[in-house]
């Protein structure tokens, strides 16, 4: 009878782990985003007031979301805002005249998935747009380069640029030990410089765009190590 009830009691446990197995919550499923388009202009829509304007953010479902976090950094200032829903879109009230960044991220009690992160310009009444700033992908910010105990090594700076009316004009890139305001290229179109560089040092880096109707931009400083 013993034997018995224990077979019992693990035939009941296992029933019950199967049961809170199979409930189990898979996490938000891909989605994409819809629009503001990505590295296009958002054209000036209904003004809040002479400086604001809103933007209707949508996306696709995300099959077992919850709810949805749309992030949204406005890139000229650096200002991070985000708003929580449980629809596929969302507006928002943004300072015209302005580069943003926007991604989604599903989530449910299992987790969060994330979208890819999209770009646009929010128009006043320019009719060319500046170049958005471009994106600095390696070194990474943060990364530490080994020189393999030399004194120098050669490093490729690397990054990307795109504009709103496609007419990128030149790059120029700024490098040095403090805070990026020695020039070191003046004028380019590639999107890669090479350096030699002390070992021992931690190198602050920037790219400024110029576009065909003179219109710049400036990208965040990324910095990285040496040794």
């Amino acid at each position: 009878m013993k034997s018995y009830n224990n077979i019992k009691v693990t035939l009941i446990l296992g029933v019950i782990f199967y049961s809170i197995s199979s409930c189990k919550i898979s996490l938000p499923r891909n989605f994409s985003l819809q629009s503001p388009a990505n590295n296009t202009v958002c054209l000036k829509g209904d003004s809040v007031n002479i400086s604001t304007a809103k933007v209707v953010f949508t996306w696709s479902l995300s099959k077992d979301a919850e709810y949805y976090q749309l992030a949204i950094t406005n890139l000229t200032t650096n200002n991070f805002v985000s708003f929580t829903t449980t629809s596929t879109s969302f507006t928002a009230s943004l300072p015209i005249n302005a580069y943003y960044s926007w991604k989604v991220v599903a989530t449910n009690t299992s987790g969060n998935t994330s979208s890819d992160n999209w770009l646009f310009f929010l128009s006043g009444t320019t009719s060319n747009y500046a170049p958005f700033p471009a994106d600095l992908t390696a070194p990474a910010n943060g990364a530490t380069v080994s020189s393999n105990g030399a004194s120098t090594v050669q490093v490729t700076l690397s990054w990307s640029g795109s504009d709103p009316d496609n007419d990128i004009a030149s790059y120029a890139v700024f490098l040095d030990n403090s805070n990026a305001t020695t020039s070191i290229v003046s004028s380019q179109t590639s999107t890669t410089v090479t350096q030699t560089l002390a070992s021992g040092k931690i190198w602050y880096w920037k790219v400024i765009t110029t576009d065909n109707a003179g219109n710049t931009s400036t990208s965040e400083v990324s910095s990285f190590q040496v040794k």
